[in-house]
């Protein structure tokens, strides 16, 4: 998928970089992660960050909030809906395979009249791994 073009952006080498990095990632990334992936080291951060909210306002990414209340970016690909575990003791993320929510959604609609459009979620516990300690 060319996301630029479908965008009507103009195709840069920092935009190019910023999407190979986000394409490859399998959870959402900060700002600063990002940045601390790039190659080219000429990019600076406040570049990453128009970049990203450019990407946002064009649909190509979205913007959650992560437990640390730090923006997160993933791409925002076509009939994706994932969601994301995280332990609240040691911080590992584990992606969802599939949305927990739409039932959820379709009972707030009619409750509320409100036609939902998406979601974001990342929910909170205790890992396996941290209950044996």
């Amino acid at each position: 998928m060319d996301y630029l073009k479908d965008a009507h952006l103009k195709s840069t080498k920092p935009r190019k970089e910023i999407l190979h990095i986000l394409e490859g990632a399998t959870l959402p990334l900060t700002a600063e992660e990002i940045f601390s992936c790039l190659k080219d080291k000429s990019i600076n951060l406040s570049t990453v960050y128009r970049t990203l909210n450019t990407f946002e306002e064009v649909h190509i990414v979205k913007k959650e909030i992560n437990h640390s209340k730090e923006n997160i970016f993933s791409l925002n690909k076509e009939g994706e809906d994932s969601h994301i575990l995280v332990c609240v003791k040691c911080h590992k993320s584990v992606k969802l395979d599939d949305c927990p929510y739409h039932e959820a959604n379709e009972e707030l609609e009619k409750k509320t009249g409100y036609h939902i459009h998406d979601h974001n979620t990342e929910i909170y516990g205790v890992c396996p791994d941290c209950q044996k300690k």
